[in-house]
């Protein structure tokens, strides 16, 4: 309960918001598309495993069986703080250490989260390499050159992996999946950016904008 209440909180205070429903359109085929979920306070995307590309495909033995593979990025000590930390839930939006979580999702995310949450697009030409890259560029490598794992989660099941970059109040996790977005080719940007809203909000006009040109 004390942790539910400090994550509304600091949540409700720095990061909260709602998400909004994307346009309807006819959408894009399974593996032709890019994936932004909306989580209230957070947002994530996600890539079909046949499209990461390169080195992030290691992914795909991580994960047997997955349709789609999503990426969450957030404060380190937030991520992975027990229920009894509350000095962590208190200190979640000052500058840290980042991670970023991996689920693999054997159904597609419209069907694992609520559709009005989740914002579909169409994948640009090499946009899925650009994807990639950026999250790759933003893993930590261990000796091996292997991105370095930092432990387990449960709530969704997966994996964290150390990231290069810091979390701060300028780079969160929204403005983290809209500066993906920007280099794979959307018009969407993380300047300016806090609240999750924000985000699908601009998602929401690129898929209106891609329908436009499907009509």
């Amino acid at each position: 309960m004390i942790k539910c209440i400090c994550f509304f909180f600091i949540t409700l205070a720095v990061l909260a918001c709602g998400s909004v429903a994307g346009p309807g359109c006819p959408p894009p085929s399974a593996a032709d598309a890019v994936y932004v979920v909306g989580h209230g306070w957070h947002v994530e995307i996600g890539i079909p495993v046949e499209k990461l590309d390169g080195n992030m495909s290691f992914l795909r033995s991580i994960f047997p069986g997955a349709r789609v593979i999503m990426f969450g990025y957030g404060k380190k000590t937030f991520m992975i703080a027990p229920p009894d930390a509350i000095s962590d839930y208190l200190l979640g939006p000052f500058p840290g250490a980042a991670l970023i979580q991996v689920v693999g999702l054997s159904v597609m995310p419209t069907e694992a989260y609520l559709p009005e949450n989740t914002g579909t697009l169409f994948l640009p030409e090499n946009g899925s390499q650009a994807l990639s890259a950026y999250i790759w560029k933003d893993l930590v490598k261990d000796a091996t050159g292997k991105p370095m794992m930092v432990a387990q989660s449960t709530h969704p099941v997966g994996l964290f992996f150390a990231a290069q970059s810091e979390y701060n109040l300028s780079h969160t996790c929204n403005t983290w999946v809209a500066d993906i977005l920007h280099d794979a080719g959307y018009s969407v940007s993380g300047n300016h950016v806090i609240f999750s809203n924000q985000v699908m909000n601009r998602v929401a006009e690129v898929a209106e904008e891609q329908c436009n040109v499907l009509r």
